[in-house]
């Protein structure tokens, strides 16, 4: 299945249940979402232009609004424009948040894993 979207939903939408990906952001760096605004940046940064596939061949990609809007629905506040191009780097996923959505089995796809400033997984 496809998980993701274009986003931009004005005044933040509900946490999507029926996502998987966005589930697994939940579940694995919800709670450092909701404690440090840094955490919330870096996932901006890893779904922004990037694409991911779980290991049972879901997939997932979020556009700039789309990735905001995730984030909102994640930490349960805001829309897509207090994260929208909150991060220096984009379409790169950043290590620790690689790290948590591989326990989920979310790994950067194969066109995300060749950009050139993209640092090596484990991806299938």
């Amino acid at each position: 299945m496809k998980f993701g979207g274009l986003g931009g939903v004005p005044g933040g939408r509900d946490l999507d249940t029926f996502d998987r990906f966005e589930m697994a952001v939940y579940r694995c760096l919800g709670a450092q979402m909701r404690a440090d605004d840094s955490w919330c940046i870096d996932v901006w940064g890893s779904l922004a232009n990037c694409g991911w596939q779980h290991q049972n061949g879901d997939t997932a990609s979020y556009s700039f609004r789309a990735a905001g809007d995730l984030i909102a629905a994640v930490i349960g506040s805001g829309d897509y424009l207090d994260w929208y191009c909150s991060a220096d780097t984009y379409g790169v996923p950043v290590e620790r948040v690689a790290a948590a959505l591989a326990s989920e089995g979310w790994f950067p796809d194969a066109e995300t894993r060749r950009h050139p400033n993209a640092q090596q997984t484990d991806a299938p």
